[in-house]
This record gives C-alpha cells, structure tokens and sequence, in this order.
C-alpha cells in the first residue's frame, strides 16, 4: 500500500474548536461495576449520585464521565461500528508503569501494551468491554514529533510495535532514561502485521 501524505501535526485552523473535552456518557446495565472500575483506573471519583444518572469526575470539572443506568441495554455485536476507543495522557513512564501495577494487584491488565512510535500506551477494557489507553507521548515538541513523522514510518505502520508490559516496568525501574525508553522501535514501519493479528486474536476471542 503506498500513500501520498506524510503524517504530521498541523498548525491550529482558525476558526472554531473546542476550549476542551468536556465528558463521555456510558449507558450500562451495571453501574456500581463502571464506577468502581473507572475510580481504580482513572481515578474518578462520584460527583452525583442519582437513580437517574451518576456523575464522576477526576478534577476541578463538574464531570469527566457520567454513566447511566439502563436495566434493559444490550450489548453491541462483536466487530460493530462506533467508539474504537478513548485515551487520556498520562505524565510519565513512571506514572504509566505504576498504575500498571496497582491495576495488576487488583486483577485488571491491559489488553495490549504497545510503542506507537509518537507514544507509549497500554489499553483496557472496561467492565462492559468499553476500551480506554493510557498513554505517554513520545516528544516533547511538535517539531520533535513531526520530525520522526516526517521519516515515513508512521505512514507505513500507524500503529506501532506491541511490547511487553513488564519489561517497559523493568526498564523504568532500571533507571534508564524515559526518553530513550519512549524512542520509537528501530523496525516500526516493518510491524504492521503483529498488530493486525494480535487485533485478529482478540476480536476472535470476542466473539466466542
């Protein structure tokens, strides 16, 4: 497959745009579960608490996420159009790597752990299957990201290389620099394929 653009980040358009995200609403036939599973990984805590609708946040904000009871809901089917995914930054490999943990001792692991290249990101799927990243970006300047994008290996493999959770953990304890750790993999452009089978694996075990 060839493309005829290089990735790059562009200047903001004037124009409209959002100040900032504002917050997502779940529907879900079990609320209790949502909302201590969003208070482990993301630190949400109740703002309201209504029959109706349960309002959550993790800062200043009235609410991040709301979540609404529906007795009734049904699930989508596997491989349905729709939200892919939601992912908030973390602000390092440290932070990332130690919420890693705490998570793993309360029994919740990440689907999948990955360099995209621009960042490094670990995903999990919620209690109704809803998947949210966490993710430390790469560069720390445009310029410095759309320098490695102008190279053409994010064009050839947009996704990046899958790597083990436990040894990201090993190589943060180990003292080695987070910027060398974030360093896009040397082969990027040429690992494509893992991603698309590990995505093949679990969409088949999805569907059992």
């Amino acid at each position: 497959m060839t493309t005829t653009t290089t990735a790059h980040v562009p200047e903001p358009q004037q124009g409209f745009r959002p100040r900032e995200y504002a917050h997502t609403v779940l529907r879900t036939t079990q609320p209790k579960a949502l909302i201590d599973w969003y208070g482990k990984v993301l630190g949400l805590q109740v703002v309201l608490d209504h029959p109706m609708i349960k309002f959550l946040t993790w800062d200043d904000s009235q609410d991040r996420l709301a979540v609404i009871p529906v007795q009734d809901a049904v699930a989508p089917p596997p491989n349905a159009t729709g939200l892919d995914h939601t992912a908030f930054t973390v602000a390092s490999l440290k932070e990332l790597t130690d919420q890693y943990r705490a998570l793993k001792a309360q029994g919740i692991l990440p689907l999948r752990c990955m360099n995209h290249g621009v960042a490094t990101s670990m995903y999990y799927l919620d209690p109704d299957g809803n998947m949210i990243e966490l993710t430390v970006e790469a560069f720390a300047s445009t310029a410095q990201t759309n320098a490695w994008l102008a190279t053409g290996a994010f064009d050839a493999n947009p996704a990046g290389a899958l790597i083990d959770p436990e040894e990201l953990c090993a190589r943060v304890d180990s003292g080695e620099p987070e910027e060398q750790i974030l360093t896009p993999h040397p082969q990027h452009a040429e690992l494509l394929h893992e991603f698309v089978e590990a995505v093949r694996k679990e969409r088949r075990g999805s569907s059992r």
